[in-house]
């Protein structure tokens, strides 16, 4: 399992509710995709049912779980292959599903 401290990170919202999550994502986001819980953003797992994932230009914006802390929205920048791999599975995986 790959920890955060692993890969370089910004913090765009802390202590937030999911509501809030899905709608900031939504707003800075281009394209938008619910993943199934489980689902691995470089080796991070989504925690939850499903959670959104956005892509803003070449960066990922998605929802990070911690325990005790709440739920926070982070951004990875430059992650071309893994907006891509998330393309790909969209199209073989119905349980993706884009929402913008």
């Amino acid at each position: 399992m790959a920890c955060l401290r692993e890969y370089r990170y910004e913090i765009l919202l802390k202590n937030i509710t999911l509501k809030e999550c899905e709608d900031y994502i939504k707003g800075h986001s281009e394209d938008v995709y619910l993943v199934p819980g489980g689902y691995k953003v470089k080796g991070i797992t989504l925690l939850g049912i499903t959670s959104p994932v956005g892509f803003s230009g070449n960066d990922i914006i998605f929802r990070y779980t911690k325990c005790c802390l709440g739920f926070f929205v982070l951004k990875l920048e430059n992650e071309i292959e893994e907006i891509k791999k998330l393309r790909d599975e969209y199209k073989k995986d119905k349980n993706v599903k884009r929402i913008k």
